[in-house]
């Protein structure tokens, strides 16, 4: 589900006469990254708002727009029990307005493990989480869980956003300074056989750049269809 809201807008395009209605079209999404013994669980709600021409006739004259922004930041007290973890989200999850879109809900589990996701997806705020698993590949599959992902196509889109300005962050979030340094000290290597890695540099964190990238993959994402409706006519 999505939020949408219009703005009326002055144009100077000789095929427009004054004004222009344009319709946002808001979605939501949360990324999770669950912490282990050293690292913080990291959580960030984001959104992206696609802009368009409310009246059809215009969309070949008027561009539309994208931007991401960045409306939540959080990384849960270090050594927090995961069923303690598990009520935190649910009680974000409830509040507005992510209570009535109903949002993507990314949840990296590739250091915890199966049950740790399946502890996460047993309340109903969290039943339609997907799980992801990052790999240093470069596919992008499906699986039973939810998603298997290359680390390098989660930070390289994150990566393009920013340098594009098509992100966000509001430097009035608590953690806010804390994702930019955690930005700056991530580092693009290469091995030997020329494959990229992503990874903040010795002895920083990127909990929170990988609940970002989570959140902005979820985004950028279609849905993963967990039922099928299907009427029989006879």
């Amino acid at each position: 589900m999505e939020l949408t809201s219009t703005t009326t807008v002055p144009s100077d395009h000789p095929r427009v006469s004054g004004t222009v209605t344009l319709l946002h079209r808001r979605r939501f999404a949360v990324g999770i990254d669950v912490g282990q013994a050293h690292d913080p669980t990291a959580i960030c709600v984001a959104s992206r708002i696609d802009t368009a021409p409310l009246n059809p006739l215009l969309k070949g004259i008027v561009p539309k727009s994208q931007r991401y922004e960045v409306l939540h930041l959080e990384r849960l007290p270090l050594g927090m029990a995961y069923p303690r973890q598990v009520d935190h989200i649910e009680r974000l999850l409830q509040r507005a307005p992510l209570a009535q879109v109903r949002p993507a809900v990314l949840l990296d589990f590739t250091g915890v493990g199966r049950p740790v996701f399946d502890m996460f997806r047993e309340l109903p705020a969290l039943r339609r989480a997907q799980g992801v698993v990052i790999t240093g590949g470069r596919e992008t599959n499906t699986t039973d869980a939810g998603w298997s992902v290359p680390k390098g196509e989660l930070v390289s889109k994150l990566q393009a956003l920013l340098h594009s300005g098509e992100m966000k962050i509001a430097a009035s979030l608590p953690d806010a300074a804390v994702l930019a340094r955690e930005l700056q000290d991530f580092r693009v290597r290469f091995t030997e056989s020329g494959n990229a890695t992503f990874n903040a540099r010795e002895g920083a964190h990127d909990d929170l750049v990988l609940a970002l990238a989570l959140a902005v993959f979820g985004l950028s994402r279609p849905e993963l269809a967990k039922t099928l409706r299907v009427s029989w006519t006879r």
